[in-house]
């Protein structure tokens, strides 16, 4: 039990296991009263489909999980390799960006954006091509503007 009382963790398979859509997610709340107060204003709906795809791959998904990190990894390595050859200086070392508001994620982020890496490795390709187009022809166009 954590030495913080009001810790509410809140964990789903859908993003490790792939499997949005369902309806299913694990909230796990220590403090008595904070757990009253939730499961009080909490519709709960219980779909059996949701519970036996959560269970199977808490079960049985390890395999699968364990191929996934190395995937991720790979595309992790994927981007820090294209970033480096593309944009060396103004995305990858000078902006120390990530592609989403930060601030979605962990305060005081404002100046930071997330990059997903957790996509099959043609879609990371085509958004990190688009990116680096995006920022080399607003780079060049600044640079080649004649007033």
């Amino acid at each position: 039990m954590p030495d913080y009382d009001r810790l509410v963790a809140c964990m789903a398979p859908s993003k490790t296991f792939n499997l949005a859509g369902l309806m299913i997610s694990n909230v796990m709340i220590w403090d008595k009263e904070l757990r009253a107060h939730w499961l009080d204003r909490h519709y709960n709906f219980d779909n059996p489909l949701s519970i036996s795809a959560a269970q199977a791959a808490y079960e049985k998904g390890g395999p699968w999980l364990e191929k996934l990190r190395v995937y991720l990894d790979e595309n992790f390595a994927f981007t820090r390799e294209y970033l480096a050859e593309h944009l060396p200086t103004f995305f990858a070392y000078e902006a120390g960006v990530l592609l989403k508001g930060g601030n979605m994620f962990v305060q005081n982020s404002d100046c930071f954006i997330r990059l997903n890496l957790a996509c099959p490795k043609v879609t990371l390709a085509e958004g990190l091509r688009r990116i680096c187009q995006a920022v080399n022809t607003k780079h060049t166009e600044k640079y080649t503007k004649v007033e």
